[in-house]
């Protein structure tokens, strides 16, 4: 099972699609146009971590140019 983040070529959404095997490219449409032309884009994982001397979560780095998508991807 995974999830998968995407941008339509055609409006510029950005989406995520969970996957619950296989990817199905059939199921990869766009919910604000219904357009199928999309790019698949490389996510960042991100948790969080907890030192035993410390409780504060693990710093995730900004995006320098402002256009970060959803999960944290810096699209430049």
């Amino acid at each position: 099972m995974a999830v998968y983040e995407y941008r339509c070529q055609d409006c510029g959404n950005l989406y995520d699609i969970l996957h619950l095997g296989k990817e199905n490219t059939e199921r990869i449409v766009c919910p604000e146009c219904e357009s199928r032309n999309y790019k698949k884009l490389l996510s960042v994982f991100n948790s969080a971590s907890r030192s035993s001397s410390s409780n504060t979560e693990a710093a995730v780095p900004s995006c320098p140019s402002g256009a970060c998508g959803i999960g944290g991807g810096c699209f430049n």
